[in-house]
């Protein structure tokens, strides 16, 4: 096991955490590659902007209090991940990567994401399970102090869960990096195998994962109301009651 120093975007950059992005980015690029539209927009750290860049939409945003505007492959806009500057249904395809592990409100960037795409819009999320060989190594260095990377770590059943009361469907995904959280870069590609076998064998114990999800929006079916005359309140006296008989 590793232990990982600076600060959380550089964890990313180095380590544990490069070779977990390059596995990311080629998870993300086999569903960018799919999706079309007018307009891309992503959630998260300036830093990871390099993972939409095999997207087929040429017009990216990245939206974060700390844009810079020297990101690379998008556009930047300074702004709230849970006050996102965007119109409601506007937007074709949003992509978290492990936006919502580091943020304070993760449902309402949820919310959020699920105002602004458009109906039948995806939503694609990337995450670390906490059930795996890189959770149980996170969780260790947590709690030693020398995990600097911000956030907690979410299983995909949990994010699932979330989808689906927003009324999100689950269309694709995967599970991946099923070795363990080593540095030596020539003990890590021996263990390639262990990708392979984690596939089939214990697929659920992946370390990370994508989960890719389309916005189902239920019409609102008028039912046609059938009118009848309205009854009357009384009745005339002469109206069908029979007159009493007078006999002398």
């Amino acid at each position: 096991m590793v232990s990982e120093k600076g600060s959380s975007p550089a964890w990313y950059q180095h380590g544990v955490g490069e070779r977990i992005i390059c596995l990311e980015s080629e998870a993300l690029s086999k569903l960018l590659q799919r999706l079309y539209g007018y307009h891309l927009v992503m959630l998260g750290d300036p830093g990871l902007t390099a993972l939409v860049g095999s997207s087929l939409i040429s017009h990216r945003i990245l939206i974060n209090p700390r844009a810079t505007g020297e990101e690379v492959q998008v556009s930047s806009l300074k702004g709230a991940l849970e006050s996102i500057p965007l119109r409601s249904d506007s937007v074709d395809v949003v992509v978290l990567p492990h936006t919502l592990e580091e943020s304070a409100n993760p449902h309402e960037v949820l919310r959020e994401s699920n105002r602004i795409l458009i109906p039948e819009g995806h939503i694609i999320i990337t995450g670390f399970n906490p059930i795996s060989m890189l959770g149980v190594w996170h969780g260790f260095q947590k709690l030693v102090g020398g995990m600097p990377r911000k956030g907690k770590m979410l299983s995909p059943s949990r994010v699932r869960d979330w989808l689906s009361l927003l009324n999100f469907q689950i269309v694709g995904g995967s599970l991946f990096y099923y070795r363990p959280p080593l540095n030596r870069q020539g003990l890590y590609e021996k263990l390639a195998f262990m990708e392979k076998w984690g596939e089939h064998c214990w697929p659920f114990f992946a370390g990370a994962y994508t989960l890719l999800a389309v916005k189902r929006v239920i019409p609102v079916t008028p039912i046609r109301v059938k009118w009848s005359k309205e009854k009357r309140l009384w009745q005339p006296a002469s109206a069908g009651i029979p007159k009493p008989i007078i006999t002398k």
